[in-house]
């Protein structure tokens, strides 16, 4: 589904130039599971946002169902993140002035759903599959961390993506509230029909998934394979 080939990635800093991916090459298939792991500045968001068009290498290839990303123009790019990508980000990443039902709207929005009581109906929807019916009219200063990371979860599933990317998306939880994110994101990676990839700095969390990639500066130092998941 996804390839990335020769990879590399070069920012410069005071004039230095620094290597934040190095020749990474790498698949993944649709409906897998893979988590992504390796310590702080390993490359590993930096090659997650390079997956999902956040970001453009330096050099390389990045093939979406055999469509290469980089050399598409930024509004085809939009586009294409738009219907195929799911971001959820440690930060959650939510509009402290918009409700719940609101903030997972937004994707609609943009995607041209200008009616708004289509849009609230989309979203409550959703924020019921991830448990949430209860808040859909709650701010963000109103919810748990785990809450909004529900909200921000739901706002990655409003436009039906074949991909979510979660980059370290239990990182500002605690440990029941980490525990409750991921089953969530396992329920719906079994009952949707999605690619999950996690990034994550936590054995404990890499070790759910089917398969580890371990980034080291910038490369990628083993693929560990792990289970199968049963998909419905």
């Amino acid at each position: 589904m996804i390839e990335v080939r020769d990879i590399w990635k070069v920012y410069e800093k005071k004039g230095v130039e620094i290597n934040a991916l190095r020749s990474i090459t790498l698949e993944i298939k649709e409906r897998e599971y893979i988590s992504i792991m390796g310590p702080s500045g390993s490359g590993k968001t930096t090659l997650l946002n390079v997956i999902g068009s956040l970001d453009i290498p330096t050099k390389g290839e990045v093939l979406f169902e055999e469509k290469d990303l980089v050399k598409m123009n930024d509004t085809d790019i939009s586009q294409f993140r738009r219907k195929n990508i799911g971001f959820v980000f440690q930060m959650y990443n939510l509009i402290s002035d918009l409700t719940a039902w609101e903030n997972v709207s937004l994707p609609l929005y943009y995607d041209g759903v200008k009616d708004k009581s289509v849009r609230k109906e989309k979203a409550v929807e959703v924020l019921k599959k991830v448990g949430l019916k209860d808040r859909i009219n709650h701010y963000p200063a109103e919810l748990s961390g785990g809450e909004e990371q529900r909200v921000a979860i739901a706002r990655a599933l409003i436009n039906h993506p074949k991909v979510i990317l979660a980059d370290e998306p239990t990182g500002n939880l605690d440990s029941k509230s980490s525990e409750g994110i991921m089953n969530l994101f396992e329920e719906i990676y079994e009952k949707e029909n999605i690619t999950l990839v996690v990034v994550t700095h936590e054995r404990h969390i890499a070790e759910r998934a089917e398969k580890i990639i371990h980034l080291l500066d910038g490369t990628v130092q083993q693929v560990e394979e792990l289970k199968e998941f049963s998909k419905n």
